[in-house]
């Protein structure tokens, strides 16, 4: 009989503390999602150093997604700099992504900035083919 006791107060205690911990969990996780957000967007950022220009204009094709994270900063770059570029998008055009495929591309974007390749969005590359 006394272990039946024991039982139900540990399980009644065991309930209480879930109570007061769940919430502290809660927050911690949401605190944690937003820390991370927040540094991968400054770590991310573009610079505001202007570009400098080998052929002026330069041609600048980029074969991207919609939901590609590096796809948007790369958009956000050429549009902050002002350069005129074309944008294919792989997930809707299959004769796009046919050509894709054929330029070796293992993940998007893909850029050909003056016939120079990239694969993915690296500011400093993207710079020095300009």
């Amino acid at each position: 009989m006394h272990f039946k006791l024991y039982s139900v107060a540990n399980i009644q205690y065991s309930k209480h503390m879930n109570k007061r911990i769940l919430p502290l969990l809660m927050i911690c996780a949401v605190l944690g999602a937003l820390y991370f957000l927040v540094s991968q967007q400054s770590d991310l950022a573009s610079s505001d150093e202007p570009v400098t220009l080998q052929i002026n204009p330069p041609q600048i094709v980029m074969f991207g997604t919609q939901s590609c994270k590096y796809c948007q900063l790369a958009r956000l770059f050429f549009e902050k700099h002002k350069l005129a570029y074309i944008e294919h998008d792989i997930e809707t055009d299959d004769e796009q992504r046919k050509i894709f495929d054929l330029l070796g591309g293992r993940g998007t974007p893909l850029i050909i900035i003056n016939k120079e390749l990239l694969h993915g969005f690296d500011e400093s590359l993207v710079r020095k083919a300009l």
